[in-house]
């Protein structure tokens, strides 16, 4: 067994890398992940929101959000792609779960009750927590959490 396979086997998943791209302005929704996730931007650059740091990413960078931390990032340019990877128990809810909260997180949150419905049957097949829409920074999910 080499060590892939020992690391895979520890988290019970498969690597998972998904590229996507998004407008300026574009906020995924708030939410965390079972295993670490690392975000390499391609083109352009974007904000990740961890916990309680908030970093900027050019073209070129990574940036890993430790497994269980809620977060969420904005596109900063007027085009941006980047690659999410990350351990899963299945990589094709990962990407499914990564494809459902991109066409509902538009501009202002979300955009129906059924886009909060479907993003959140989407987000637990791939155990996957979502804790606010698009917009909510991980500060406002612990104020709400300690309430």
């Amino acid at each position: 067994m080499n060590e892939t396979q020992a690391f895979e086997r520890q988290a019970e998943g498969r690597l998972a890398s998904v590229e996507t791209s998004a407008a300026e302005g574009f906020m995924a929704p708030l939410h965390a992940h079972e295993a670490d996730e690392a975000v390499q931007v391609l083109e352009g650059a974007i904000t990740v929101y961890a916990g309680e740091e908030s970093v900027r990413l050019q073209a070129g960078e990574t940036f890993v959000v430790e497994r269980g931390v809620a977060h969420t990032y904005r596109a900063d340019s007027p085009q941006t792609r980047f690659v999410f990877t990350t351990l899963t128990r299945s990589a094709s809810r990962y990407e499914s779960f990564l494809r459902a909260a991109g066409p509902v997180a538009g501009d202002a949150g979300w955009s129906a009750d059924e886009d909060v419905a479907v993003v959140a049957a989407v987000a637990a097949a791939a155990r996957i927590t979502v804790f606010g829409p698009p917009g909510m920074l991980p500060q406002a999910a612990e104020t709400a959490r300690a309430a």
